[in-house]
């Protein structure tokens, strides 16, 4: 006997793998709901909105990575094992593969939201992923920093986007680029080896010698930690990871019997 999906998982998986083949942008509320086999209307039902519905997307990776993180992060702090900077590069690259790991195109998608988080000129992706998921991704950076104590806040903020950006392209556009590789090479590197190949070239970035561009030295008071210890009033630069939020509470009618 055929098991059918509930409506809500049919939608969620059909949009999964819409928007990692279309793009955030491409993908349309009817190319959805007609691949789904829904009616057009069920998306708003279901989930109240479009975005609500990237919402729901993002939930699906982002919330466990975040718990995974939060997890190893609460065993290296109750170990006397010191972490590297690549441990914990390496850390983070774990926790997102195991989250994306049930879907196909899961780290394409994932590298395509948080450059929609990114490139969208709609703050409202931004804003949820920042409610939802920023607590998380300010801790895991707050260690990062404490690796590099030599960079000043300024520098530290834009090295933590470069790391991004240099993430996000060359995942979000695998496919692509190791047909590249393929055709110049002979070779395709897997998604997990390009991610780990990622963390030496971000350690040095995160390592290489600071200030290069300025002509007056930074203050020394601008090389205090990136971080207040006080998480209740975050700092203006504590937005460092423009990244994830909060699971909407709005209420909807329930569905007809």
């Amino acid at each position: 006997m055929t098991v059918t999906k509930p409506t809500v998982q049919r939608i969620l998986d059909t949009a999964v793998e819409l928007f990692a083949e279309k793009g955030f942008e491409h993908a349309s509320v009817r190319d959805i709901t007609q691949a789904a086999g829904v009616n057009l209307a069920a998306i708003n039902y279901h989930f109240g909105s479009r975005d609500a519905l990237i919402h729901a997307v993002a939930e699906r990776y982002l919330t466990p990575l975040c718990q995974d993180l939060e997890r190893q992060l609460d065993d290296h702090e109750a170990s006397t094992t010191e972490l590297s900077l690549e441990d914990l590069l390496e850390l983070m690259i774990r926790a997102m593969l195991k989250a994306v790991e049930q879907d196909t195109q899961g780290v394409c998608l994932f590298m395509r939201l948080v450059g929609q988080a990114y490139l969208s000129s709609d703050d409202t992706l931004r804003s949820f992923l920042d409610r939802r998921y920023g607590c998380s991704f300010r801790r895991f950076m707050r260690q990062v920093s404490l690796r590099v104590p030599m960079l000043s806040q300024s520098e530290f903020f834009w090295r933590c986007h470069f790391l991004v950006g240099a993430a996000v392209l060359p995942l979000a556009r695998h496919g692509l680029l190791s047909g590249y590789e393929q055709t110049l090479l002979g070779l395709q590197a897997s998604e997990v080896e390009v991610f780990h190949r990622l963390v030496a070239f971000l350690a040095a970035g995160f390592r290489s010698e600071s200030d290069l561009v300025t002509f007056s030295p930074v203050p020394a008071a601008m090389h205090s930690p990136f971080f207040s210890e006080d998480e209740s009033e975050p700092s203006a630069d504590e937005s460092v990871v423009d990244l994830v939020p909060a699971a909407a509470t709005d209420t909807k009618p329930e569905p007809p019997q």
